[in-house]
């Protein structure tokens, strides 16, 4: 199981959106999390189309977390289809005497993936960098 940065770049943005609580540019997001800029303008077109961020076009635009309460789950399903084992392309599915392992482990990241929201991550952000200058 492997996270792209298409994953990881996608939840940082948005974690970023989440402390900020506010609009902000793709430059202030760029600035804060080292996305480069136009990258950051490719990942955020799928999160966008499903409704986890808004976009304001123009110099006073920007983007806005539509939701606070999306998970890590959503937004790894909108950036990159979902963080999946590679069990479903193995040729040894059939005969795999592992196969339930693997399932529960599948189920035990969905579930940890789907339970969290960015906004309690924010919160738990913000908690751990109170007093240090953040």
């Amino acid at each position: 199981m492997t996270l792209s940065t298409k994953g990881r770049y996608s939840l940082e943005a948005l974690l970023f959106l989440a402390v900020s609580g506010k609009e902000e540019s793709g430059k202030a997001i760029s600035d804060a999390t080292g996305i480069p800029l136009g990258y950051l303008a490719q990942l955020m077109m799928p999160l966008r189309k499903a409704g986890i961020v808004t976009a304001r076009r123009g110099a006073d635009g920007g983007y806005l977390l539509a939701n606070p309460e999306v998970t890590p789950r959503e937004v790894l399903e909108a950036s990159e289809g979902g963080l999946h084992l590679p069990c479903k392309e193995c040729s040894f599915q059939a005969e795999c005497s592992t196969e339930g392992f693997w399932s529960e482990v599948q189920k035990t990241v969905d579930s940890v993936t789907g339970s969290v929201t960015l906004l309690a991550l924010a919160e738990d952000l913000r908690t751990m960098t109170v007093g240090v200058g953040l």
